[in-house]
């Protein structure tokens, strides 16, 4: 599916009641941001009945940042005091950096969290989950490495996760699918899915039904970011045995 015309920040998408790929904006949820935190690295999930995730980037003095979630059980009325999903990032991007990706999946209760950061271990898009409705988080694993900042997004139900992410090297411009069948602990398979001759960014992922579907912005090769199409390949989702 090729729609013309990019959407604007904050876009989603969904696998709608026939199987079908739709595009949305993100759901949010009433939240006040604590002082420092990134304005533009807030994203939300939500949990169903009132249950409410968020996530942030908070700077630190050196302008590496901490990546944060709280949760919400009424609907955003008020939030738990907020713990550290991640705290291995050593860039200096303060708040120049793409915001967080976070699904709540509400058929496993598990909250998943995919972003670009720069550990120790190596740059890239990395994911962590929490199986305890976002009280602690699982170690961190490596998605995809490179040391440019990129765009992810994350999807799941039950064992299936689904990891969408630019890829992080300047030199490729390509948007790739990273797929777990072990709730995120492995992730079996890495793949392209934005041919090599136009520029991807800005990815968008979703399961349902049966499939996956893989959204992206996209525009001439050498063109610089933000597009003039959107793009949704969608394909069987195979259950990995």
């Amino acid at each position: 599916m090729r729609t013309p015309n990019a959407p604007n920040a904050g876009w989603r998408l969904a696998i709608d009641a026939n199987a079908k790929p739709a595009l949305g904006v993100a759901a949010t949820a009433p939240f006040v941001a604590p002082p420092g935190a990134c304005p533009s690295s807030i994203v939300f999930a939500s949990a169903g009945g009132g249950n409410w995730f968020v996530a942030w980037w908070q700077p630190r003095a050196d302008s590496s940042a901490q990546l944060m979630v709280s949760r919400s059980t009424n609907g955003g009325g008020s939030w738990i005091v907020p713990v550290v999903a991640d705290n291995r990032d050593q860039a200096p991007l303060g708040c120049a950096r793409p915001n967080p990706a976070i699904a709540a999946d509400s058929a496993s209760g598990y909250v998943h969290l995919a972003y670009f950061v720069v550990p120790r271990d190596g740059a890239g898009v990395w994911y962590t989950h929490s199986q305890d409705e976002g009280a602690t988080w699982h170690a961190p694993v490596g998605v995809f490495y490179g040391d440019d900042p990129a765009h992810a997004d994350v999807a799941a139900h039950g064992d299936t996760v689904l990891v969408a992410y630019e890829y992080p090297n300047a030199d490729d411009a390509r948007v790739g699918v990273a797929v777990s069948y072990t709730a995120g602990h492995v992730f079996a398979a890495r793949m392209p899915v934005s041919a090599g001759t136009e520029r991807a960014s800005d990815p968008r992922v979703a399961l349902g039904g049966g499939v996956v579907a893989v959204g992206w912005t996209s525009g001439d090769a050498t063109g610089g970011r933000g597009a003039a199409f959107t793009v949704v390949d969608v394909a069987p989702l195979g259950s990995g045995k």
